[in-house]
């Protein structure tokens, strides 16, 4: 079961916002052993990076919320 805490990012640009989500999906990458990696975007410049059981290990889903 993920125990790491979901990483919120807020980004203006595209290039943050690519840069940001790379560097937390590698922080999340080490804690998931047993689950994959959902990425949530909840606006233009608001995303939620998260352990999810729901997706298949060693795997990284999007979820679009627009």
């Amino acid at each position: 079961m993920p125990t790491a805490r979901p990483i919120t990012i807020e980004t203006h640009d595209r290039s943050s916002r690519d840069h940001q989500l790379e560097q937390a999906i590698q922080i999340l990458k080490d804690e998931a052993t047993d689950c994959g990696i959902l990425i949530t975007r909840h606006s233009f410049r608001t995303f939620t990076v998260s352990l999810s059981p729901n997706v298949e290990y060693g795997m990284i889903q999007e979820l679009d919320l627009l």
